[in-house]
């Protein structure tokens, strides 16, 4: 069925800047390294989390993206680990195909963490469904969960302030 093949993909992007000393950037790279840090601030269970079959996101890690409103799931892999700047994951199952990525970028007073999704639906309507359903509220949920990883961010280092004194 050729009139459903689908050749179009979707980039989203969405990034925070994190305030943070430059001796502390890795405790920035661990929360989207280490699979626990990463589910304290991104999962939202029920509505959306990611489980990972690893308990670091290390070369061959797969994470399948659930949702429940609106009902979907795709699966990506972990191709590339940069330790301290980046990780690349590739489309490993589901009805999408692409890649995305965790980019770290030294700032002014911290870091930025990006990250950005090259997705395609395997065909028309997956693609479709998934720009008019998920991606609308991609920046917002992701803006949310920012805040939440800051939060994590800031007290780890209070901690860690208050053990070394």
């Amino acid at each position: 069925m050729g009139w459903l093949k689908n050749e179009e993909k979707i980039e989203i992007r969405s990034s925070v800047f994190i305030p943070i000393s430059k001796n502390n950037i890795d405790i920035v790279f661990d929360y989207v390294y280490d699979r626990e840090k990463f589910h304290r601030w991104f999962d939202f269970i029920p509505v959306l989390w990611i489980s990972f079959d690893r308990s670091h996101l290390d070369i061959g890690c797969i994470g399948t993206i659930c949702f429940t409103m609106p009902l979907f799931y795709y699966k990506l892999k972990v191709t590339e680990v940069v330790k301290g700047k980046s990780i690349v994951l590739n489309g490993a199952g589901g009805p999408m195909r692409g890649k995305a990525y965790f980019n770290i970028h030294p700032a002014d007073g911290g870091v930025i963490l990006e990250n950005i999704h090259i997705l395609s639906g395997k065909n028309k309507f997956l693609h479709k469904y998934y720009v008019f359903c998920l991606v609308p509220n991609h920046l917002a949920f992701m803006n949310w969960r920012y805040l939440v990883l800051k939060r994590q961010i800031k007290k780890e280092l209070e901690r860690n302030k208050k053990l070394h004194k």
